[in-house]
């Protein structure tokens, strides 16, 4: 799927096309809603169809089923049924809810998540069913879609979305209006993500003075008041590309785990350093905050804990490339 995913960002493919690929998949790009496989013993709430559900559910529509799979949610207004409904689509079989894990000798319904967006066919298979929800869902009636991804980004960029957290799409937003205005605006000018990540960055806004919450807890609260963008921490990513762009390459070309140029040479030759994001995770990016790939993750801890302090003091992967760093530098500084 890395190279379906790489190739639609870098060619900047329209988002409804890029969500509408993902729901209803090729054989490229369909890790998404296929590509979980848990090991050892599977619960209900961790079959395939339901992880799709969920998936589908948390990245696109910023919405948090897992508590719904088990049973009815606590924190939200979503249901079992709901979950299993949804889950159903992408099910050959007609599932059984479970309760906690605890068969309940009901059979679930097949739906959307807002049936008034349409219907989905009770017995279609689940190639059909997935493409009349990735139309329906991309429709630009659904204001869900575009909202939830107009909402990321400003969160990618602001520190906080408009909607917090943004998986729960639910909450009420610090403007609705601007969220409303963005949503519709990002549809009319044909779902350009580059061209709102520029709408964004070349604003008033966006170039007020950033500023701390003291408190970390009241970033998420309803009472939040927008000042400007919130000051954060580099991502691991973003703190190992820096790094490698100051000092010395943190990571070698043989540690590529996707290379989106032909071999190794033509990734050498087209960049002076491996970029952290195509790269395996390992304990250094762990430790900065990468999460692994096993569950769906949209938003990281922006908060800096003990295990980052210990890595950036006493890590071997950092202390490495600082010594190789200066001492290139040295050799520099102390030619004849």
């Amino acid at each position: 799927m890395s190279p379906w995913l790489y190739q639609s960002l870098q060619n900047n493919k329209p988002y409804n096309e890029f969500a509408m690929e993902l729901i209803d998949p090729s054989e490229e790009s369909k890790g998404f809603i296929k590509g979980i496989a848990w090991r050892g013993a599977v619960n209900s709430s961790q079959t395939t169809a339901m992880q799709a559900a969920q998936n589908v559910s948390q990245a696109l529509l910023g919405v948090n089923l897992k508590c719904a799979s088990c049973h009815d949610s606590f924190v939200s207004d979503w249901k079992l049924d709901d979950a299993y409904a949804f889950a159903n689509i992408f099910s050959e079989e007609a599932l059984e809810i479970n309760r906690c894990d605890i068969p309940t000798g009901k059979m679930a319904d097949t739906r959307i998540l807002w049936p008034e967006l349409g219907e989905i066919s009770k017995n279609g298979s689940v190639k059909e069913k997935s493409k009349e929800l990735s139309t329906l869902l991309t429709k630009p009636e659904n204001g869900r879609l575009y909202r939830t991804l107009v909402n990321r980004i400003w969160a990618q960029l602001m520190g906080r979305g408009i909607v917090a957290p943004v998986d729960e799409m639910d909450k009420k937003p610090w403007s609705q209006d601007l969220l409303d205005w963005l949503a519709v605006n990002f549809v009319e000018q044909r779902y350009d993500i580059r061209q709102l990540l520029y709408l964004i960055t070349t604003s008033k806004t966006y170039q007020l003075p950033s500023h701390t919450i003291k408190d970390p807890s009241e970033i998420n609260s309803e009472s939040f008041v927008f000042k400007g963008t919130l000051k954060r921490k580099l991502t691991a990513e973003q703190f190992a590309d820096a790094v490698s762009s100051v000092v010395d390459p943190v990571y070698t070309v043989e540690a590529l785990k996707y290379n989106p140029f032909e071999n190794s040479q033509a990734y050498a030759s087209a960049s002076p350093f491996v970029r952290a994001a195509l790269v395996q995770n390992d304990p250094f990016l762990t430790a900065l905050g990468r999460p692994s790939r096993e569950n769906i993750t949209t938003s990281r801890e922006g908060q800096v804990t003990l295990l980052q302090a210990m890595e950036l003091t006493n890590g071997t992967k950092l202390n490495e490339t600082l010594v190789k760093g200066f001492q290139k530098m040295g050799s520099e500084i102390w030619k004849p």
